[in-house]
């Protein structure tokens, strides 16, 4: 018999008890709200010894209401349920974000400040968070997948849209073979049916099949769906031929390794790639219609407080960058790096808290444009890996207060989300064109009148035709299409939500529109594997791993 991992099994028909406990006092009550719900509960915990010590975790909960579901009313279930979802921001962004890692060393550079703890993934520390899931698993990504849609599921979120984060140091680096493996026992384990598997209790059913090709099929109308798959690689590895691969993965979003642009910097932290080298990577990823992040490394050596600041305003002001997304990642002095040692014998010298943080916030409020989203200001570092305390993990947090004490805010998308957030206003569509090395790029964008995103599309018109990909040639192309607020399940549509309200809709005609209007006969959309049913309808079609239309 099956049960999810840390599931107190001794408890199970204690668990059974309390529910019904208080199914009882949902009879008897009106419906309730939070405050109410919490004193019920405690109510009915008083009744058990069993709780005297220790309080059910409402993944718990939810659990005993799949397993048992003949026990209770559909009724109760339906109005707990609202009551047990944990950290309803994890699918705020409108997907079910999932982040794995791969086996072995993952990279075989040696940049000074890079840390390389023996046994993980080179750049990561055996006590990060996903790191130790991914630890707990022998990192088997079928195991490290379910897992995990199995938590989310019983934390009360959506998983019908699932966007997979693979982790692990240069995913380039690692054989075709492998990576072939890894991505194709991710797709086997989103097309398990999780409330089925919950329900039986029996790890047999879990199906897999045989091809990568077979499982990305089956996944296009599976319950839960892969709507786009992240990597991290090098700039100098990317080229034709391995994005060609990346795409048959299933890949969408690749994120590089920038650190700070200057060759002179590179050569300090012995990075061996050059300028050129990332100007030639994000130009391929963007002719190839994949989404763009760059990772950025404030206070590394040879730099200062006001030549960062310069060489990030160049990333949006040079045509040959200017990515879509980023990560922030001040350097950190940790175990097993050269920096360690550099700055041991003072070699090397950070610049103060205060200064980076004045860097940080003149970035965002200065020069950050709103088509951007910034995705973390942070690695996950636990504080016993830095050798020297430079920053708090809640980093974010002290400079978006000292943003506003000092009335400064940053527009970038992650800045404006809707979230939880009620619409302001009538929603209205703009649109801004920014001008790239090889083509032009139109951000087209849902606000209300404060300015929250709703949802955007991201719109390349290239300026030369494609010549490896047919289905690329002379297309305008899709990059990103989203629309924020909760995860809303496939097929339906519920009140005070963002999804599933025709944004997406609306967009995507918006885009054909002004795909025509700039000169385009056909759009190509590079659509995760489980998006490609939706695009259908408004007839796209499947052709070398993008859904195209005619138009």
């Amino acid at each position: 018999m099956f049960y999810p991992a840390n599931f107190p099994t001794q408890l199970e028909d204690s668990l059974i008890k309390l529910l019904q406990l208080l199914e009882q006092g949902f009879e008897k009550k009106a419906p309730l709200d939070q405050k109410s719900m919490n004193r019920l509960l405690m109510d009915s915990l008083k009744l058990q010894k069993d709780f005297k010590a220790i309080k059910p975790s409402a993944w718990w909960l939810n659990f005993i209401l799949i397993r048992h579901q003949s026990r209770f009313s559909s009724s109760f279930i339906k109005q707990i349920k609202q009551f047990l979802v944990k950290t309803k921001t994890r699918s705020l962004s409108g997907i079910v974000p999932l982040t794995l890692f791969t086996k072995g060393t993952g990279c075989p550079f040696s940049c000074v400040y890079c840390p390389n703890e023996p046994g993980m993934p080179k750049s990561y520390f055996s006590d990060e968070p996903a790191v130790m899931r991914a630890i707990r698993h022998h990192f088997d990504p079928f195991k490290q997948t379910l897992q995990r849609l199995v938590m989310f599921y019983l934390s009360g979120h959506s998983i019908d849209k699932v966007e997979i984060i693979i982790k692990g140091g240069t995913f380039s680096f690692y054989k075709k073979q492998y990576r072939r493996w890894f991505v194709r026992r991710v797709f086997d384990a989103c097309n398990v049916d999780i409330e089925k598997y919950l329900k039986s209790g029996q790890i047999d059913y879990v199906k897999t099949v045989k091809t990568l090709f077979d499982s990305q099929k089956e996944n296009e109308t599976a319950k839960s769906r892969i709507i786009g798959i992240n990597i991290e690689t090098r700039p100098d590895y990317i080229n034709d031929k391995e994005l060609v691969y990346l795409r048959t993965l299933g890949v969408t979003h690749v994120e590089i390794g920038v650190q700070m642009p200057s060759n002179k910097i590179y050569f300090l932290i012995k990075r061996n790639h050059t300028v050129k080298q990332v100007m030639k990577a994000t130009s391929l990823l963007r002719s190839y219609g994949l989404k763009i992040g760059y990772h950025l490394m404030p206070n590394l050596p040879g730099t200062t407080p006001s030549l960062d600041l310069q060489l990030m305003k160049e990333i949006f002001s040079n045509p040959w960058f200017k990515p879509d997304h980023l990560k922030l990642y001040p350097t950190t002095i940790t175990t097993h790096t050269k920096l360690f040692e550099w700055f041991k014998n003072e070699t090397y010298k950070p610049y103060s808290l205060d200064e980076l943080i004045e860097i940080i916030i003149k970035f965002k409020s200065e020069v950050v444009p709103p088509w951007v989203r910034i995705g973390r200001l942070t690695r996950d570092i636990t504080t016993d890996a830095m050798q020297i305390k430079q920053f708090a993990p809640n980093l974010r947090e002290i400079i978006q207060k000292k943003m506003h004490d000092n009335n400064k805010i940053c527009s970038c998308i992650r800045c404006r989300e809707i979230k939880d957030l009620k619409i302001v206003g009538k929603p209205y569509l703009h649109t801004i064109s920014y001008n790239v090395s090889n083509g032009k790029e139109f951000f087209l964008e849902f606000t209300d009148d404060n300015k929250h995103s709703l949802g955007f599309i991201r719109l390349f018109i290239p300026h030369t035709q494609f010549a490896l990909a047919k289905s690329l040639a002379g297309a305008a192309l899709i990059r990103e299409l989203h629309v924020y607020g909760q995860v809303v399940p496939i097929g339906k549509k519920e009140k005070n939500t963002i999804q599933h309200h025709h944004f997406g809709i609306r967009l995507l005609k918006e885009a054909e529109k002004l795909s025509t209007k700039q000169g385009s006969n056909k759009i190509a959309i590079i659509a995760g594997v489980g998006t490609r049913k939706y695009y259908e309808k408004f007839g796209y079609n499947l052709i070398d791993t993008y859904m195209v239309k005619n138009i």
